[in-house]
């Protein structure tokens, strides 16, 4: 039985929320300690104090997608302010986010990490797993500082079992879910950035499109085999058994994804716009990412799910309205690693990365005049012929990755006022009712890994419109009962209904 669990919580880790992103070779800042100083120092961050005369050194584990090979210097002046305001040497190393998940389990396994970005697996696996710590007295106890980032109901977000294992980041906690478009055709064809559309708009931009760009793909998929990852629908976990509509309603009856009106709907769509060859013939196996594909002049347009950021040359239309589902808030915090020789000097790490401006800039930025310059608004720039990923620190795009990165200054592309709207946008999004709810695969593990196997083998199919939809629907739905899909959903269902029981 204790393999079948592993098994199941491999399989929940591949079916989470992903954030979207792309991966590279990782150049990891090389580790370093500090000895004690030998004056006496007093020294504290607003979670505690540390004894006169000691820095201590927390390892921290920070995912990336770009070549960091000026990280160590970024990290050098980050010490320079945190061992001497707060007697904390911070040991930030970056990893690809390709290879992040496999190289975090490692360290996990011992103390070679302390803090670390819980991102690519389940916060609810590493929980499993016993691989972090209990936070919720540190942050019972946490300074004014810290508890102002987050209200009760973004904790309970993020909880499992009512328990906190990990901080939420900055980051969307939802999206708009919406179409990308060449900016430049989008003006000739008449959308602007932030309109809305419905399906039967878009069917009509693409067929224009198709007419008059032929050597262009019309619409290219967001993902690696899909043209969104994710839709209307609250996927309680991913796999077998969502709540359908779940952006519109507060409907609490599970229903199997192959019969979830939504699903159906979607993939009526895909399939159609397939047919019409408005994407790619070979969309279950094309690696280009949308956004090279864009940019380079190859497609015209991707469905994406997004928040009040920008991409360059683009703009973004509203299909779905902001919305936030269960997967959203655990997927992307901060904990620590259980076996942390010294869990108080990580936590303390943990509010100076979330509370500490300077630092934070630092971390988010890098150093200016070299990693950005600042513009008169208040907005950052790349200097001249620099790219987040020829600048040695590309991190000022990946705001969503760090633990704060309101404190820094938002990139040109995004606005003055990105950050203040960020959390603005958090806060007025539509909720999922299952937002905090965890399902517990156990009480059905056999059932699970098997109605998962189904799920993967034609969810993606079904989403990129490239299989006849009636059969292959058919099919699934045999190979999903087949499996024990009914008996995962009256599960799901009945864990959801406790849980919202626990929640009056």
């Amino acid at each position: 039985m204790k393999g079948k669990k592993l098994l199941g919580m491999v399989l929940a880790g591949m079916a989470a929320v992903s954030l979207a992103a792309c991966g590279s070779n990782d150049s990891q800042s090389e580790a370093s300690t500090q000895s004690a100083s030998t004056e006496q120092t007093e020294a504290s961050a607003d979670s505690g104090t540390i004894a006169p005369g000691e820095v201590k050194s927390v390892a921290v584990v920070i995912p990336t997608a770009y070549e960091m090979g000026d990280a160590q210097e970024v990290v050098d002046a980050i010490n320079k302010i945190s061992e001497e305001k707060y007697a904390t040497h911070l040991d930030i190393q970056f990893i690809s986010m390709g290879n992040y998940t496999q190289q975090t389990n490692l360290m996990l396994t011992g103390d070679e990490v302390d803090v670390l970005a819980l991102f690519g697996t389940p916060l609810s696996t590493y929980v499993k797993n016993g691989q972090v710590v209990d936070l919720t007295d540190y942050w019972a106890n946490a300074s004014d500082e810290m508890r102002s980032l987050w209200t009760d109901e973004d904790m309970k977000g993020a909880s499992i079992n009512g328990k906190i294992y990990g901080i939420p980041n900055l980051r969307n906690m939802g999206n708009y879910f919406g179409l990308n478009i060449d900016e430049n055709i989008a003006a000739e064809y008449g959308i602007e950035d932030g309109q809305h559309l419905t399906m039967e708009d878009v069917d009509k931009f693409l067929a224009w499109a198709h007419e008059k760009y032929p050597d262009r793909y019309s619409l290219v998929p967001q993902g690696t085999n899909t043209l969104i990852s994710e839709w209307s629908w609250e996927a309680l976990g991913n796999g077998e058994g969502v709540l359908p509509n779940a952006n519109v309603s507060d409907a609490t009856t599970v229903t199997s994804i192959f019969e979830a009106p939504d699903f159906l709907d979607f993939c009526t769509w895909a399939r159609k716009w397939y047919e019409a060859g408005y994407t790619m013939p070979d969309i279950l196996s094309t690696t280009e990412s949308w956004q090279n594909l864009i940019q380079s002049g190859k497609a015209v347009s991707c469905l994406d799910n997004y928040a009040n950021n920008k991409v360059a040359g683009m703009i973004r239309t509203v299909i779905l309205d902001e919305w936030s589902q269960s997967g959203s808030y655990p997927a992307l915090t901060y904990g620590i690693n259980v076996n942390s020789k010294d869990k108080d000097a990580a936590w303390k790490a943990l509010e100076i990365l979330y509370t500490d401006k300077e630092i934070t800039t630092l971390l988010q930025d890098g150093i200016e005049g070299k990693h950005y310059i600042k513009n008169d608004d208040g907005t950052i720039a790349y200097p001249d012929g620099v790219t987040a990923g020829t600048s040695g620190y590309g991190m000022a795009e990946l705001y969503w990755v760090t633990p704060y990165s309101g404190y820094s200054y938002p990139l040109d592309v995004n606005g003055p006022t990105f950050f203040t709207d960020l959390i603005d946008f958090n806060k007025n999004l539509k909720k999922s009712v299952a937002v905090g709810f965890t399902f517990d695969t156990d009480p059905v593990i056999d059932e699970y890994t098997a109605c998962y196997n189904v799920y993967t083998k034609y969810y993606g199919p079904l989403m990129s419109g490239a299989v006849d939809l009636d059969s292959t629907l058919e099919q699934a739905k045999s190979e999903m009962a087949a499996a024990g899909g009914e008996k995962v959903i009256a599960e799901k269902q009945k864990q959801l209904d406790e849980w919202l029981s626990s929640q009056k």
